[in-house]
């Protein structure tokens, strides 16, 4: 919880000096990081259906509308979003516990928090890249 808890802080400090003057520094540190969340839990389950060889399921599929994007794009809100968005809340907001975080751990000026969006997005770009390059 120590890397998890930094990177909240981290984040928390980063957002609070650019959104002073709003009150909305909750939600702009909340969504990125939780969306962040759920794109390393897409590779994860990508890495692990390429290690199984089989078809397993990226993401658990609805089927309430009509339309075929609109089912698609709620399997993926519900599967890698929602999860992280609730868990992060609950760990870091509810109470407003982030206070004991920010008493905790110093601030790094926003560069944990941009390496770990870095390399999030990178482990999930680099092996796509990797797979039309040389796999077609």
């Amino acid at each position: 919880m120590t890397l998890y808890n930094r990177i909240w802080a981290d984040a928390i400090i980063s957002q609070k000096a650019k959104k002073a003057e709003h009150t909305s520094w909750k939600l702009y540190t909340l969504i990125p990081l939780s969306l962040i969340m759920g794109i390393n839990l897409f590779t994860f389950f990508y890495w692990m259906r390429v290690i199984v060889d089989r078809n397993l399921l990226l993401y658990m599929p609805v089927n309430v509308f009509n339309a075929h994007p609109l089912n698609s794009f709620i399997s993926i809100v519900i599967t890698f979003i929602i999860p992280f968005v609730l868990l992060n809340y609950l760990v870091i907001f509810n109470n407003d516990q982030y206070n004991e975080v920010l008493k905790k751990y110093h601030d790094e000026g926003g560069r944990l928090y941009r390496k770990y969006v870095w390399y999030s997005l990178g482990i999930a770009i680099i092996p796509i890249v990797v797979k039309v390059m040389f796999f077609g």
